[in-house]
């Protein structure tokens, strides 16, 4: 009769460390598959934000130009207000300008420093009608009695890609005020020139 011979310790090592091997992987496996969604969610999460924050830099440069370029004129007329909204696009690109909402507005400040509307002219949104009262968006430090102020608005309506983070959509807006540089009121006129139906 032959005896069985007992496995070396050896071998039996190495099949314990096989098999602990193999439950390792597992081990692995089910840890990445349990923080994959987190990783993908963070990653959508941090893309969906640099989106959000681009496009608000973008409106934020869109109302300066808006507000800069009618604040260095003497005159500005119907068209050239047109003209000045459609640099939008540009300032925008990539991202769609699809409910984008401009407005400029001249604001004049009587002698006790109460602030009204002296003209607006908009474009995907309502100017504001003459004589409304806008003390409550002017800040009281520009309400220096006896003078103008240009206010340049912009709002936008971001809808996130994918939602997972932002959900819903976010509405973005800038609100800017500009000295006028070369006269103390520009004047908003029909056509130019002759200057016809002015206000200022």
């Amino acid at each position: 009769m032959i005896a069985a011979v007992a496995p070396s310790r050896r071998s039996l090592s190495l099949r314990l460390l096989r098999r602990l091997a193999r439950q390792e992987c597992g081990i692995a496996a089910v840890e990445f598959s349990l923080i994959l969604p987190i990783l993908v969610m963070l990653w959508i999460g941090g893309v969906e934000i640099t989106q959000a924050l681009s496009v608000d830099r973008r409106l934020n440069n869109l109302a300066s130009a808006t507000g800069d370029l009618v604040a260095r004129s003497k005159i500005v007329t119907w068209a050239d207000v047109d003209n000045i909204f459609d640099i939008a696009p540009g300032a925008l690109f990539p991202y769609s300008i699809g409910g984008l909402q401009m407005r400029v507005t001249a604001v004049k400040m009587d002698e006790a420093g109460d602030a009204e509307v002296a003209w607006s002219r908009a474009e995907g949104t309502t100017a504001y009608a003459t004589s409304t009262d806008v003390n409550d968006l002017v800040p009281e430090s520009l309400r220096v009695p006896d003078t103008q102020i240009i206010m340049a608005e912009v709002g936008y309506t971001y809808t996130p890609a994918v939602g997972y983070v932002i959900t819903g959509d976010l509405d973005l807006g800038d609100r800017m005020f500009f000295v006028p540089r070369l006269v103390a009121n520009v004047q908003l006129c029909e056509s130019n020139p002759p200057a016809t139906n002015c206000q200022s």
